[in-house]
């Protein structure tokens, strides 16, 4: 037991030494490359944010694309085949999946976004203070796992841990004080970005999205004879005509024009 102690002693003494002396020896140096550092943190984390959002808005917007690519397909074999039954019962399921897609989407979002709404609930921190807060608590989390990688256990463990205390205290660089100075710096960053980003890609798809349903979608509808709401359950109410020898098809159709 006394052993155990006079080697920890030992090890914090010698920790001691060998972290004043790093921090008179080279501890400019280790400033200068910290604050370079977070220099380079800046592209790298902007490149590493251009991947993530390009792939979240692909992965949202291909379905949209892919449904409205099969809208035209379907409308143009139908017209060609003079077959407005089959075009109608195959434009409401295009357009029930692309509803059911709608939902699917909005509640994998809602789920997802929850946990930054409830922390945004208890803090009330303007967007660029809520983007430093979050990034402070990231880049802890790291460092934790880093520390607790390091060993513990043995002289030569002790006397590393000992040290780091040390050159982190004499630099300044404690760290809470890095992470914040690296959220600090990276905060206005990244949110700027993401925000450029997301108009850079979302407007252009946005309003594709809004011409071909204001000025495609009616059209392909007017050949239907039905609503842009009762084409979605038009292929069930076939079913049921069919099963049941009813005429539910018949009340989602549009009354033909008076000539």
């Amino acid at each position: 037991m006394a052993d155990g102690a006079l080697t920890g002693a030992a090890a914090a003494a010698t920790g001691r030494q060998l972290g004043d002396w790093l921090a008179a020896r080279w501890g400019g140096q280790l400033k200068e490359a910290f604050e370079n550092g977070k220099g380079l943190t800046g592209p790298l984390a902007r490149a590493l944010l251009d991947t993530a959002v390009v792939d979240q808005i692909v992965g949202a917007l291909w379905p949209s694309f892919a449904l409205l690519a099969a809208l035209l397909l379907l409308h143009g074999g139908t017209v060609a085949l003079g077959l407005p039954e089959v075009e109608r019962i195959c434009t409401g399921l295009v357009v029930f999946a692309a509803l059911a897609w709608t939902a699917y989407g909005l509640v994998a979002a809602a789920r997802l976004a929850w946990p930054q709404l409830r922390f945004w609930l208890v803090t009330r921190l303007p967007p660029l203070a809520q983007t430093r807060l979050l990034l402070f608590q990231l880049i802890r989390a790291q460092h934790r796992e880093l520390r607790d990688e390091l060993p513990r256990e043995g002289f030569g463990a002790q006397v590393l841990q000992e040290t780091l205390l040390v050159l982190e205290r004499r630099l300044g660089l404690t760290p809470d004080r890095a992470a914040y100075a690296l959220a600090d710096h990276l905060a206005p960053i990244l949110l700027g970005h993401l925000l450029g980003r997301i108009f850079l890609l979302a407007a252009p798809v946005a309003g594709a999205l809004l011409y071909y349903r204001l000025a495609i979608y009616p059209g392909l509808l007017a050949f239907t004879g039905a609503g842009p709401w009762s084409i979605a359950v038009y292929p069930f109410a076939a079913l049921v005509d069919a099963l049941a020898d009813t005429g539910l098809r018949a009340s989602l159709l549009r009354p033909a024009p008076v000539p």
